[in-house]
């Protein structure tokens, strides 16, 4: 072979590497793609139901008084419902539960646990978060 036809099959060669490297490597990446957007969306429905206990224990214990907490807690519902949760694929009817330490909930010194019930659309993950506030010592009955 003489080097001028050496020279010419160098030259087929060129960017073969690069075709062979997506070819082998694409379907090693594909899975990992899956795996980060699976963790992804665990983390951030994660995220959510912490932010949305803690919104609503704030709202709750916030209230001027009992009668206002029903519709107090509907707002924060409806804000997260059409802001974050549809965003991030999590199902608009949550879980909420709200437990009070003293009778009437509102009372001065007392804590109100809110506890929240998640569920992704999208992945099926699930996700709860707890938030306890305070009620304002001064507060007036």
């Amino acid at each position: 072979m003489k080097t001028s036809d050496l020279s010419g099959f160098i030259r087929g060669e060129e960017g073969s590497a690069i075709i062979e490297f997506v070819i082998y490597a694409l379907p090693l990446f594909i899975p990992l793609i899956i795996y980060l957007t699976a963790v992804n969306q665990s983390a951030q429905i994660q995220y959510e139901a912490r932010n949305f206990a803690r919104q609503l224990a704030r709202a709750y214990v916030t209230s001027p008084s009992a009668e206002f907490t029903g519709a107090r807690i509907a707002a924060v519902k409806e804000v997260f419902v059409t802001s974050s949760f549809a965003a991030n694929k999590i199902d608009p009817d949550p879980r909420i539960e709200i437990s009070c330490s003293l009778n009437p909930c509102l009372s001065p010194n007392g804590k109100v646990s809110i506890t929240v019930y998640l569920n992704s659309i999208f992945s099926n993950s699930k996700a709860s978060a707890t938030a306890v506030q305070t009620v304002d010592a001064w507060r007036s009955n």
